[in-house]
């Protein structure tokens, strides 16, 4: 995960904000997810885990716009980062999921070529 920040790629979508780059492959997933969330927006575990929960299923539903577009064969290091002040809906987090993963995948696409 050290990669990622070192040399990998930002793509926004509010309220999320992503981390990503091309590892070597280790299993057989085409991602490796890492979330998270601010500890000094949000005090409560539970408010923290909470959006963890909401973005790791709107990462469920919504990776394959990632997925699809990338090479296969090729393995993705990404963290996700909650950046917003208030408690989101999973509508917000979806909407905000879905705009991210399309720029991801021109983001990684482009890096690919």
């Amino acid at each position: 995960m050290d990669r990622v920040f070192s040399v990998g790629h930002t793509a926004k979508g509010f309220p999320l904000i992503s981390r990503f780059a091309a590892v070597s492959p280790e299993g057989e997933s085409p991602t490796r997810v890492a979330f998270t969330v601010s500890k000094r927006k949000f005090k409560r575990a539970v408010d923290r885990n909470r959006i963890k929960r909401l973005m790791r299923e709107s990462w469920r539903q919504k990776r394959s716009l990632f997925e699809k577009e990338v090479e296969s064969g090729a393995q993705w290091a990404v963290v996700l980062i909650f950046v917003g002040r208030e408690m989101p809906h999973a509508d917000e987090v979806n909407a905000g999921m879905e705009k991210l993963l399309k720029r991801m995948a021109s983001a990684a696409s482009d890096q690919q070529k």
